[in-house]
């Protein structure tokens, strides 16, 4: 995230411009952006006008908008398909039991099917004149990444510029990438502190081999399956700059997708994957599902804390293991 331009005042009161950078920093704004706040950003709006013959003509204009904030909506995945069941519980778990904090939590997104990238829809009434739009008139604002948005409160108080600070802040981006497994499924993901984004769902139907045919069609299947796989994590995972790479299956595909990826670069002459030092980034981990929520399960074993230690992200996990602990220990 970066920021533009800041003005507040000694009472808290004030207004930011923000220019969102990746998917994370829609996760942000979906935390810094509350009901009566006041954002602008760019819209488009379709727009009637008579014509000189009395006809009505539609067209979309583009344009700047303010409105005052009633609702915002966020969605991880960037896609309106449902989430996984078991996610779904724990947001509104987290929902009941916390109805004053508007936080989502990392069981709440992950899962869903990949899209575009994470979306964030701020709804409320105009509250700034405009030739095109009508003040009062409800409108919609689609934020999306690379493109500046300026946000007022009354009161920027500890809590938000704290979190202001956190998304702007290069050392808090994703350290931990993620390949969930299954027979001819992955989920290519990338953690950080804060949450789970699923950056590529591949599913590729694998023929079974039956006694007695050929297994040429299963056999190219897979083939097909390594390469979506290898081409997703090389191209999506920022390999460099992640401390982690956990390859996670019920099975044993963990196995061969790892040998196929060094074998595939070593043939392809990636850099990025040739030698020890990225060899050592990758860890092989047992899941119970090949289903994205099984994550959880993952970044509780001890082989996955052993290697994050010293990360924000280990710590905001145990602290979230103690509490949870606690929670159950604690008579009501």
């Amino acid at each position: 995230m970066k920021i533009t331009s800041r003005h507040i005042e000694k009472d808290g009161s004030g207004r930011i411009t923000i220019v969102p950078e990746e998917d994370e920093d829609m996760y942000h704004l979906y935390n810094l952006i509350e009901q009566g706040d006041r954002v602008r950003a760019a819209a488009v709006r379709r727009v009637q006008s008579e014509s000189s013959t009395g006809s009505i003509e539609s067209h979309r204009v583009r344009l700047n908008l303010t409105i005052e904030v009633v609702k915002t909506t966020f969605d991880a995945t960037g896609s309106s398909a449902p989430p996984d069941p078991s996610a779904a519980a724990v947001a509104a778990a987290s929902t009941s039991s916390a109805a004053n904090e508007k936080e989502v939590s990392r069981s709440a997104a992950v899962g869903g099917a990949g899209g575009d990238g994470a979306t964030l829809q701020v709804a409320g009434r105009v509250v700034e004149e405009n030739p095109h739009v009508k003040m009062g008139a409800y409108h919609t604002l689609d934020l999306e990444v690379n493109r500046a948005l300026t946000i007022t409160k009354e009161s920027w108080d500890a809590v938000h510029l704290e979190r202001l600070g956190e998304s702007t802040d290069v050392s808090q981006r994703a350290e931990v990438g993620a390949v969930v497994l299954g027979d001819g499924t992955a989920a290519v993901c990338l953690l950080t502190g804060h949450m789970t984004v699923v950056r590529q769902r591949i599913d590729v139907p694998i023929p079974r081999k039956r006694k007695g045919l050929p297994a040429t069609a299963a056999d190219k299947a897979t083939a097909r399956f390594y390469v979506q796989v290898y081409n997703a994590v090389v191209k999506l995972l920022q390999l460099p700059a992640l401390r982690l790479v956990i390859l996670a299956s019920p099975g044993f595909t963990r196995d061969s997708v790892y040998d196929f990826l060094f074998e595939e670069a070593t043939r392809r002459g990636d850099k990025i994957l040739i030698g020890s030092e990225a060899r050592r980034k990758f860890l092989k981990i047992h899941c119970s599902s090949p289903h994205v929520h099984s994550l959880m399960e993952v970044l509780r074993s001890p082989e996955v804390n052993a290697q994050l230690k010293d990360t924000k992200f280990a710590r905001e996990g145990q602290l979230l293991e103690r509490f949870m602990k606690q929670l159950a220990s604690d008579e009501l």
